[in-house]
């Protein structure tokens, strides 16, 4: 009669094994999943931090963007204004020089009503000194004014509504004055005498700086052509 003795040291190992490899199998898994979390950001300790970050970050920079955007000097387009005497100006798509000779060019009747705004004409601050930088626009009117001789045209002057309005007439008088002056120099039979309207006819609400600047201007009326 043979009997089947079980060796405890066998019986030890097999339950050794039986939880062991599940055991290592686990632990590799773990190991992989760890490292491909760690690799990819998924456990980046920093992300609570960097998102909180980025959002505040976002709130100051909108902001800004925005500001900038608004405030954004726009880039004009070059071009070359052509005259009927071979003058080429240097100028800009859309600016007086641009669209006084088209005017001048076409058979649109004249009107009290139609003016054109220099938009390279600037001042030294509350005087009627013309600035340096802005000697090129009146020398391309006056450059138009003598390719197209039966021509005859009138300076308007306007400011703002700030200040007195007695004194802003007298300023808009005394730059269109000038500007007028300096086209009589090559031009003078010409021109009609100059006239400052002050604040009236504005063409923006006066109710921010921006537009205050829009109204402060020097324009020209076509009288003959």
């Amino acid at each position: 009669m043979s009997t089947n003795v079980q060796d405890p040291h066998a019986s030890h190992e097999t339950r050794k094994t039986s939880w062991l490899t599940p055991g290592i199998t686990a632990t590799v898994l773990f190991v992989l999943l760890l490292y491909i979390f760690v690799s990819f950001g998924v456990f980046d300790h920093n992300d609570h931090g960097a998102g909180h970050h980025t959002e505040a970050k976002g709130q100051h920079a909108t902001p800004a963007a925005a500001h900038e955007a608004e405030h954004a000097v726009p880039v004009r387009e070059s071009l070359k204004v052509k005259l009927p005497d071979g003058t080429e100006l240097d100028a800009y798509k859309g600016g007086i020089e641009d669209k006084l000779v088209a005017y001048l060019n076409s058979n649109e009747p004249i009107s009290k009503e139609k003016w054109f705004d220099f938009d390279d004409l600037n001042f030294e601050t509350g005087s009627a000194v013309i600035s340096a930088a802005s000697a090129k626009q009146v020398q391309n009117i006056a450059a138009i004014l003598k390719a197209y001789p039966k021509v005859k045209i009138k300076i308007g002057g306007y400011t703002d509504n700030t200040g007195d309005s007695l004194s802003n007439v007298k300023l808009s008088q005394s730059r269109a004055d000038a500007v007028t002056a300096k086209l009589k120099e090559t031009a003078a039979t010409q021109l009609e005498a100059a006239e400052g309207y002050g604040p009236a006819h504005f063409v923006a609400p006066n109710d921010t700086e921006e537009n205050k600047k829009k109204n402060r201007r020097i324009s020209i009326n076509v009288r003959e052509k």
